[in-house]
């Protein structure tokens, strides 16, 4: 078998219990697609979080307000 094969052959395995054929499928199905997702739409980029993390800290702090305030 080609060492390629081999890997993608052993990517899964079961080491408890007695699945049935149906309960094999649903969890190569799940995984399939767990793998098939773009790693980039599951997690934000690091730009997207640096703004996420100014934004909450914006939101926090509140605006400045001007020199004159209170003052008569």
């Amino acid at each position: 078998m080609h060492p390629a094969a081999q890997a993608r052959a052993a990517a899964l395995s079961i080491t408890r219990g007695n699945p049935t054929a149906e309960e094999i499928a649903a969890l190569a199905a799940v995984v399939s697609v767990l793998v098939s997702q773009e790693p980039s739409a599951a997690l934000p980029s690091g730009t997207e979080l640096r703004r996420g993390r100014i934004r909450r800290r914006r939101e926090l702090t509140g605006a400045p307000l001007p020199w004159k305030v209170g003052r008569h």
